[in-house]
């Protein structure tokens, strides 16, 4: 009578389905096996900004960590930190992790309360003479599966808490990138910007020796000093936003900015186009999204959560019998045993069923909310990298041509054929070619990160499927 409507089947086949990414649950599941820095023994402001100070990647429970995840081989021969190595320390660092740990031991307390059963009442009785002695006791009698329904109920809880940690996860690996991808960026604008200020230096100068020939005009040489002055100003903003970009990374990690000086960072993973081969079909990247985005299996865990509370609430239009065996003795011995249980006449728990059947039905609305919300950041993030895809290549082309030009020019500079200046404004114009192509770059990586986020799956970094299986059978919990 109080069956949900036709999602039971499409979320029962939806579990029957499930598979996990094994690249990223390697990075997860090391998380609920007590990895992260965490220490709550003495919380005081004065410390919590000391131990902030302090934080350095060369953090034994960091390197431990990380060994523990990617091998002992991986973390000891590696110097650089990429992508992988800091979004481990991303995991390790951050305070959001630790409080999706602390949502996750109070949601597994819960079972443990869901199965406690009630405590039995004493009670001494008086009675009409002093001679009189009784005792009494009341038990309450659960029926109707209710504790078990409870207790399965409890443990969807805490699957949807489990589930928040992965995504919680996932939603911190997704800042480190963007940060990290934004340190990429600037540094190849800042590195092509040096060069057309220097470029625009050497154009100067020739520009002045001519102007003091009098083969040049005072305009002439006012422009060329113009741009240059622009391109020094460019070099400085440059070298700014470099710093900025560098302290959004450390606050997405949760490290202070100071910390990443004594690192290298490797962004090597944002120099080529990844592999997107498995990611062309739409209908198969929804699917997969749907079999691993964490978010959607957390809402698949809180429906059922739901559908046990219905259950619960089933079971209580059934009253529960209460057991008062007691004794007295009064010049004789009396044993009595005194059953009571709740009439349902006024009601029979119709309306907290009808609410959690509402709830039901909110929690399946959601989970197909959330999963059309998916769908569509599918669509547009594929529909970017298409876009910048084409203008990347359109981009190539460009830059290509301008080096072939540059060559000849280089060649007709070693003939006579041109002067100098005429040569270093051609550099200058392969340079905005160069500067071009890089911006295209760019937003095509910014496409392939907004896949990463509508997946859920790492793109610019793999791990072993061969190293997560024994982290999945040893460390999966909760499954109800």
């Amino acid at each position: 009578m109080y069956k949900s409507y036709n999602t039971l089947e499409y979320i029962k086949q939806v579990r029957r389905r499930t598979r996990y990414n094994a690249a990223f649950i390697l990075l997860i599941f090391p998380l609920l096996c007590g990895c992260t820095n965490s220490d709550h023994s003495n919380i005081s402001p004065e410390s919590d900004v000391q131990k902030f100070s302090s934080r350095q990647f060369t953090d034994a429970g960091l390197q431990e960590f990380i060994t523990k995840v990617l091998g002992p081989n991986v973390s000891s021969q590696e110097n650089a930190w990429d992508i992988t190595r800091l979004t481990l320390a991303t995991l390790y660092f951050h305070p959001d992790i630790l409080v999706a740990k602390a949502e996750l031991e109070t949601a597994r307390a819960g079972i443990k309360t869901a199965g406690q059963l009630p405590n039995p009442s004493f009670t001494v009785l008086g009675g009409p003479s002093a001679h009189y002695v009784g005792y009494g006791a009341s038990i309450l009698i659960e029926f109707f599966g209710r504790r078990y329904h409870r207790i399965k109920e409890a443990r969807y809880r805490a699957a949807v808490a489990q589930w928040e940690v992965i995504n919680t996860a996932w939603k911190l690996r997704s800042d480190t990138r963007s940060a990290l991808l934004g340190v990429w960026a600037v540094s190849g604008r800042l590195k092509l910007v040096e060069e057309t200020a220097a470029a625009k230096r050497e154009l100067f100068t020739l520009e002045q020796a001519r102007f003091d020939q009098g083969r040049a005009s005072a305009l002439e040489i006012s422009q060329v000093r113009t741009e240059m002055i622009h391109a020094e100003l460019s070099v400085s903003d440059l070298r700014r936003e470099y710093a900025v970009r560098k302290a959004a990374l450390a606050g997405a990690i949760g490290v202070p900015a100071e910390a990443l000086d004594s690192i290298a960072l490797d962004t090597k993973a944002f120099d080529v186009c990844p592999d997107l081969m498995e990611y062309r079909d739409s209908q198969d990247m929804r699917y997969q999204a749907v079999m691993q985005r964490a978010d959607l299996r957390e809402l698949l865990a809180s429906y059922d959560a739901a559908r046990q509370a219905l259950r619960v609430e089933v079971s209580r239009r059934y009253p529960d019998v209460t057991i008062s065996p007691a004794y007295n003795w009064d010049f004789s011995n009396r044993f009595e045993v005194n059953p009571s249980l709740q009439i349902p006449i006024f009601n029979q728990n119709e309306g907290p069923i009808a609410e959690a059947v509402g709830q039901e039905h909110e929690a399946a609305a959601r989970l197909r909310r959330a999963e059309n919300t998916v769908f569509k950041s599918i669509s547009q993030a594929t529909a970017n990298y298409r876009g910048t895809t084409s203008i990347l290549l359109q981009a190539e082309e460009l830059a290509k041509t301008v080096r072939v030009r540059l060559n000849q020019m280089q060649h007709r500079l070693q003939s006579g054929a041109i002067d100098r200046p005429t040569m270093v404004m051609t550099h200058i114009e392969q340079i905005q070619a160069e500067t071009a192509l890089l911006e295209a770059e760019i937003q095509q990586r910014q496409a392939i990160g907004q896949i990463e986020d509508s997946m859920q799956q790492p793109i610019f970094d793999h791990t072993s499927a061969a190293q997560v299986s024994g982290l999945l059978e040893n460390n999966q919990r909760n499954s109800p």
